[in-house]
């Protein structure tokens, strides 16, 4: 795929996953929302610099130290330079967590199963859907709560029933003919069973209909069974993007 193609996704991405609170420097986006997505609370490296790095790097962890928040740089090998990466390394920064951008062009699937059942849920009512897979606290609910409200492009939340009990849960995000999932998860129980592929098939017929052509998703580079699955479902890696930081590497954050 061309980069103008990646860019396109990288800034459909942002807007799919949007901080309630962030601002523009010298190209780069600074995002602070609080709680475990380092997506939301991370210097997003976006475009050329006009400000030396080191001052830049310097006035960023300032900013960030004025928010509570400590300083972590998102880099996707998009906008990655020796020069950016040197920078980060003489002031102290390490990559961890490499993230991988999936990606394919969409096709229907018509999700039809005697036994399956597929809803667009409510808001209120697909977080405690969701909150039978994974465990959440009520800060974490109110931060993830506030990051929905501030998508602008057409989203869906769905619950998809396996014989009448919850199986899996998703969502989508639509911009042009781009379709983004996200917070996709499978009930432990019904793992390896093929409900979250028919998860994101349900999804993708949805986009499609909203006329999207391409479906893109992120997924950390260590989640074998997630790639096991995206890559059955015909998904290629895209681009990839690191994070960058002082001491962060141990601890256990989302993406």
């Amino acid at each position: 795929m061309e980069r103008e193609s990646l860019i396109k996704i990288e800034e459909a991405a942002l807007n799919a996953w949007p901080a309630p609170r962030q601002m523009v420097y010298d190209g780069w986006l600074l995002r602070f929302t609080g709680g475990p997505s380092k997506r939301v609370n991370s210097v997003n490296i976006l475009y050329s610099s006009t400000k030396p790095l080191a001052e830049k790097i310097s006035t960023c962890e300032s900013i960030y130290a004025s928010q509570g928040q400590p300083c972590l740089f998102r880099v996707t090998k998009l906008f990655s330079t020796p020069e950016l990466l040197g920078a980060l390394a003489d002031a102290g920064y390490q990559a961890f967590d490499t993230t991988l951008v999936l990606g394919r062009e969409l096709e229907l699937s018509h999700v039809n199963q005697p036994d399956v059942t597929v809803l667009d849920l409510p808001e209120t009512d697909w977080f405690r859907f969701r909150e039978q897979f994974i465990q959440a606290s009520p800060v974490d609910r109110e931060i993830h709560q506030s990051i929905l409200s501030g998508i602008v492009p057409e989203m869906v939340l769905m619950g998809l029933y396996a014989d009448g009990k919850p199986a899996a849960c998703g969502m989508g995000v639509v911009e042009d003919s781009l379709l983004g999932f996200f917070s996709i998860h499978t009930a432990a129980s019904w793992r390896r069973k093929g409900f979250g592929s028919l998860m994101m098939n349900a999804l993708m017929d949805w986009g499609m209909a909203r006329g999207a052509s391409y479906g893109y998703l992120q997924v950390e580079g260590d989640n074998r069974a997630a790639l096991a699955m995206y890559r059955k479902l015909g998904y290629e890696v895209y681009y990839r993007y690191e994070y960058y930081g002082k001491g962060w590497g141990d601890q256990e954050l989302g993406g």
